[in-house]
């Protein structure tokens, strides 16, 4: 009888990319509404089949939580330790680049500024610039370079957004590999279109 082998960081980590990224492209081969749902309604002298291109900032403020898989790097070069699981608080500004058709993906870059570990009296910054794809049910994904204070490694991100009324509201989840291991974050907030 085989015996079964742990799965490694790398192996889980990878996993829960190919879950989070999997529906954007699922997403994309179903039917789309003539109206997106972040979409704001449009005015009644405009046919409903015009090419009305509308920018949808969704710059704003970012909370959630991470976990460190392997300890902070940058705490310990402080001489600090910190639990693994830890808070955020940051903002994120946005860039889309409208394709004029509403029914295809949008090109985006964002930068996200994140701060975690301040309830446990640590000060760990993070910076994110992240390059990817928001398909018009409100689905995205990125990748890009994150800065911290350990240097530099690569971040994937993916998540959703959701309109309520004016107010969008994105939940997107981020696996970033260090040196010893992986940063697993999810975070939330809020703008108005």
């Amino acid at each position: 009888m085989r015996s079964i082998r742990p799965i490694t960081t790398a192996a889980a980590i990878a996993m829960i990319a190919a879950l989070t990224i999997a529906p954007l492209f699922t997403a994309g081969a179903q039917p789309t509404p003539t109206r997106p749902p972040f979409a704001p309604r449009l005015p009644r002298d405009v046919p409903t089949g015009s090419p009305l291109v509308v920018r949808d900032d969704r710059s704003g403020p970012r909370v959630g939580i991470a976990y460190l898989t392997n300890g902070s790097v940058t705490a310990e070069l402080a001489d600090r330790r910190i639990a693994p699981m830890m808070t955020l608080f940051g903002w994120q500004v946005e860039r889309q680049f409208p394709t004029g058709n509403a029914s295809a993906p949008i090109p985006v870059t964002e930068l996200v500024v994140l701060v975690g570990a301040m309830e446990q009296g640590s000060f760990l910054p993070s910076v994110s610039w992240l390059v990817g794809m928001r398909q018009p049910n409100g689905w995205e994904a990125g990748i890009g370079p994150s800065v911290t204070g350990a240097g530099v490694q690569l971040v994937a991100a993916a998540g959703v957004t959701r309109s309520l009324g004016s107010v969008n509201v994105p939940i997107n989840f981020a696996v970033a590999p260090g040196r010893r291991g992986a940063s697993l974050s999810i975070t939330t907030g809020f703008n108005t279109r």
